[in-house]
């Protein structure tokens, strides 16, 4: 065996010897081990420098004496974790003694034996020869060594997470060791020449057996030991990290307090506490155990002995900071009893602790409650679930008193939340139920343990009959099957009752109606068997309605079509499809009728098919129509493939639906290969473009088109057409394009020689740059004509218009001479049509450059209450002549705008004449106030009010809604198309709300600085 494999037998054998000395010390006791580390102390100082070897052929390593050492402080740590400060002191100052008492005995016996002369005879060296030096020199460095040990490991297991126990142990370990080693070297070498030496092999022995003894310890605490999960780290709680230097006398036997409590306790209390079902527990003041009962050992997965004398914190690290960590502390400080509850996670458990402190300590009671805790859980979620149910669900005693009801059986009944309930269950049944419920349904519950029917409750505020579907029965005890109670679950079938009436009264309105319906209609049940057939069924068939019923109904139908249709309803029946066919009723009186069938199925509510239900038309006079169209069409296509010309019809997206012969000729196709296409695919793009773009045109202006074009056709090379385009609408509103086309490949070419002699004239070439240039001037012209209508309406209309109203004014006031009664109201006629044209001209004005797009807007700040009531003041005349009144109501005292004041103004103007047109009574309200920095202006009116499917109309142009040749309000029909789009213009919205007979309210906001806001 190597030198390495000695090494590794000789760490194992001291750690693992150390190690089942420790585990089995509760039967033997510690003093096995005790003194197994003297006899390491023995043979460290006897045999520590016997085996060596060299590193690097520089360093020495006295490996024996490296892994007694360690194995000493590795048993002093093992204790500390283990059993506490104590016992760790008692250990370490034993160790110090019996080294000193080893160091005296060899002195003595080693001067009697050079007194005797005995030494200088001995023929060799003696290997056991002490070295007292060293000796010495080293207990006391062992002893500065354990102390150094357990400060540095209480400080580190204070301040490191316990995820990282393992580097707790290392450092503290090798930080002890390397101190022992510079220690020593200082001490014993520093003045001879292999002090480096010494020193470095020091540190890297002392450092390989530091990681090896770490390793070893933590494997054995953390996977070994049987109480790994409450012993992994010691707690920083309570445990000063000095602790082991501070002597207390009452620790220096730490059996003396157990020894104490146990001849106070007599065997006939410890016999009952170890015997009750709670768990108790005494702590000292040192928060030592002093007693545990069986019970809480069995809670705690301890046993009570393993525990006496420990501290609690130190056996149960992962309770620090826990709720009841912080309770029994609190129980402590203020010395009085503390009660809680808590869940044990270690143990999955749940707890009842009742703490009592005193000065001696405390006393702890703790039961388990899990069991409870489960219940109550599963209680609390059966009441949620009760309590959150959309059912009326109630308990009541055998005798019939109710004892609960949830919220929505409350809501149902029309009971408060907390009022108390009726005294007997029959007070929730009208009185023609109490009977029925006292001596039918109740009985029946305990006879059959349940009864299930449809009945009423009764609200108890309104009074009202609640239609329910109800299922009572017996709550019987779980051990006994004894009845304890009676249950009821109620469903509010309000709504199925009614939807079961509307089912009803849907059906008699449906007989009702189909049977004096213009077509035939018939049902049968989902296995195609007839049940009801309308009297216009009856008419096609001559059936009686009894004949129809069942399958008799095929009777009806034509010999010929008979197996066809059936055969078609048997398999529609099978797959569920709609039926879809044209087919022959026979009449008894032999007359034959086409009829155009459907039939679908019905559905209840749960999508299931519970039958059909068909419809018949009479299609006879379509038939005729259809033979006649398919004669009709035949004497078109005559007609049109005798044209020499191409013909061609398209739809609406150009695609070709109809062409002739000539045709399908020109292009080299089949009729079946043109039908359906654009002709893209055999034509050039830039043609396509061309053709595309004109059918295009000519279907969305319905301007006729005929155009010249280039041709390029397949195996005829590049052509030159004429193609006239025009567009047809059928009475249907479907858009077609008809066309013709004129191959005039040949006339181009004469006109194209033509045009090469022409072009040599100069006198031609002149005529024609005139002839253009006039055309071009005409374009400009009308251009301008186009520009300058508005402005020319403006002056040519208005100005007449305002001297007739000028002139018929001054006849009015009669300047020019008196005027009877009949001219007065003759001019009146004429003043008034005469400003409501002008009116329509400035509206019709107004309207048309909104919509060219030259309305112009003049942006300035402007008083804006001040042109509100320049306004209300001109209206105000007219309004006190119908009898109206006119309110403002202004939430600012000053407003300035930011606008097209005249714009606004006549806005204001439209709004408030619309209000006094539409009314005939009542206040006109006008609201002012500013919101989010826009002007919010509100004009309503008491007047005849509009109609909501009218209101999407209202700002359309020319749109009346008291509209026809007897309407009663005057008007173009643009006032309020006008104010939409001035109020747009200025950045601003509108917006109206009214009901019919109740009046209007227009609301339009304009931003306070229109510039800003565009």
């Amino acid at each position: 065996m190597n030198i390495y494999a000695t090494l590794l037998v000789e760490l194992l054998f001291f750690s693992l010897s150390i190690l089942f000395l420790f585990r089995f010390r509760s039967k033997l006791g510690l003093a096995p081990l005790y003194i197994l580390l003297g006899a390491m102390q023995y043979l460290q100082s006897f045999s520590g420098t016997i085996i060596s070897f060299e590193i690097l052929d520089k360093y020495t390593i006295h490996i024996g004496s490296v892994i007694i050492f360690s194995a000493v402080l590795f048993a002093i740590l093992l204790i500390y974790i283990k059993e506490g400060v104590n016992r760790a002191r008692t250990l370490i100052i034993g160790i110090i003694i019996s080294n000193f008492l080893l160091s005296a005995l060899f002195g003595i016996t080693y001067l009697q034996e050079s007194a005797l002369g005995l030494i200088d005879n001995y023929p060799t060296k003696p290997a056991l020869i002490l070295d007292f030096r060293y000796f010495i020199t080293g207990t006391v460095i062992l002893f500065f060594d354990f102390i150094l040990l357990v400060i540095l490991y209480q400080f580190l297991i204070s301040k490191i997470s316990k995820l990282y126990f393992f580097l707790i142990l290392f450092i503290t370990l090798t930080s002890v060791l390397i101190f022992d080693s510079f220690a020593f070297n200082l001490i014993v070498k520093h003045n001879e020449p292999d002090f480096e030496a010494s020193l470095i092999g020091h540190i890297i022995g002392k450092s390989f057996a530091a990681f090896a003894y770490s390793l070893i310890l933590y494997i054995y605490l953390k996977y070994v030991d049987g109480e790994s999960e409450n012993v992994s780290f010691i707690s920083n709680q309570n445990k000063d990290i000095f602790s082991i230097i501070r002597y207390r006398t009452q620790h220096l036997n730490p059996h003396a307090d157990q020894n104490q409590v146990e001849i106070k306790l007599t065997s006939q209390i410890e016999t009952t506490l170890n015997y009750i079902s709670d768990g108790f527990v005494a702590l000292d003041t040192n928060w030592c155990y002093t007693y545990v009962n069986i019970k809480a050992g069995e809670f705690l997965g301890r046993s009570p002995e393993s525990l006496i004398g420990k501290h609690i914190w130190t056996e149960f690290p992962d309770s620090v900071g826990l709720p009841y960590y912080k309770t029994y502390y609190e129980a402590v400080e203020t010395q009085k009893k503390q009660y809680f509850e808590n869940y044990y996670e270690p143990v999955d458990k749940w707890f009842e602790n009742r703490i009592y402190p005193s000065k001696e300590g405390l006393t702890i009671y703790f039961t388990d409650i899990t069991e409870k805790r489960k219940a109550d859980i599963n209680n609390h979620m059966l009441l949620s679930l009760i309590e959150t149910s959309d059912d009326f669900i109630g308990l009541a005693t055998l005798e019939g008193k109710p004892i609960y009801l949830n919220a929505h059986g409350r809501k149902l009944v029309g009971l408060d939340e907390k009022g108390i309930l009726p005294i007997s269950i029959s007070d929730f049944f009208p009185e023609k139920y109490r009977d029925s419920i006292l001596n039918v349904h109740i009985p029946n519950i305990y006879e059959n343990n349940k009864w299930d029917g449809e009945v009423q409750f009764k609200n108890f505020k309104t009074g009202d009959l609640i239609p329910i579907e109800v299922s009572g029965f017996l709550i019987r005890d779980s051990s006994t099957n004894k009845p304890i109670a009676s249950g009821i679950v109620a469903k509010d079938i309000t709504k199925r009752k009614q939807v079961e009436n509307d089912l009803i009264n849907s059906e008699q309105i449906f007989r009702r109606l189909s049977s004096n319906a213009p077509v035939a209609i018939f049902q049968a049940d989902k296995d195609g068997s007839c049940n009801y057939v309308n009297e216009e069924w009856l008419k096609y068939s001559g059936l009686t309605f009894n004949e129809a019923l069942g399958f008799g109904y095929v009777d009806a139908i034509h010999p010929e079509d008979k197996a066809r249709v059936v055969n078609t309803w048997q398999k529609s029946i099978s797959s569920g499809e709609k039926f879809v066919s044209d087919l022959r009723f026979l009449h008894k009186n032999g007359k034959t009728t086409w009829l155009s069938i459907k039939v679908v199925g019905l559905y209840d509510a749960n999508n299931e098919l519970n039958g059909y239900i068909g419809m018949a038309l009479d299609i006879s006079e379509r038939n005729k129509a259809e033979e006649q169209i398919v004669n009709s069409k035949k004497y078109l296509d005559n007609i049109i493939n005798n044209i020499g010309d191409p013909v061609f019809v398209k739809d609406d997206k150009s695609h070709i639906i109809l062409v002739n012969d000539a045709f399908c000729s020109m292009f080299n196709e089949s009729r079946a290969n043109v039908l359906g296409k654009t002709l893209a695919e055999d034509i050039p793009p830039e043609e396509l473009d061309i053709f595309l773009r004109i059918d295009k045109q000519v279907i969305s202006t319905g301007i006729e088109n005929v155009n010249e074009e280039t041709l390029t056709i397949k195996g005829k090379g590049t052509r030159i057409i004429s193609t006239k385009k025009t567009r047809f609408i059928d009475s249907s509103d479907n858009i077609f394009l008809i066309g013709v086309i004129r191959d005039i490949t040949e006339r181009k070419k004469a006109q194209i020689e033509l045009e090469k002699h022409r072009n040599n004239l100069e006198e031609l070439v002149e005529i024609r740059t005139y002839e253009l240039e006039k055309e071009k001037i005409k374009a400009q012209s009308a251009d301008l004509m186009k520009s300058a209508f508005l402005a020319t309406m403006s002056h040519e209309l208005r100005t007449p218009m305002n001297s007739i109203i000028g002139f018929t004014s001054i006849l009015l006031k009669e300047f020019a001479g008196p005027l009877n009664e009949e001219q007065k109201k003759q001019l009146s006629m004429v003043k008034t049509s005469s400003q409501h044209l002008l009116g329509l001209i400035n509206d019709i004005l107004d309207i048309s450059k909104i919509e060219a797009g030259k309305l112009n807007v003049t942006l300035s700040p402007f008083d804006y209450l001040k042109t509100l009531e320049k306004t209300i003041d001109f209206l105000l005349p007219q309004v006190l002549k119908k009898g109206l009144s006119i309110r403002s109501e202004i939430s600012e005292m000053q407003i300035v705008l930011k606008s097209d004041e005249r714009r606004v103004e006549q806005v204001l103007l439209n709004l408030l004449s619309n209000a006094m047109k539409f009314s005939t009574q009542g206040t006109i309200i006008v609201k002012v106030h500013i919101l989010d920095n826009l002007l919010v202006t509100e004009v309503i009116d008491q007047g005849i009010g509009i109609e909501e499917k009218d209101l999407n109309k209202l700002f359309s142009p020319f749109i009346q809604l008291d509209g026809g040749l007897n309407r009663s309000h005057e008007g173009t029909g643009l006032g309020l198309a006008i104010c939409k789009s001035l109020i747009e213009k200025l950045g601003g919205s509108i917006q109206v709300q009214s009901k019919t007979g109740e009046g209007s309210n227009f609301t339009f906001k304009l931003p306070l600085d229109t510039a800003n806001n565009k």
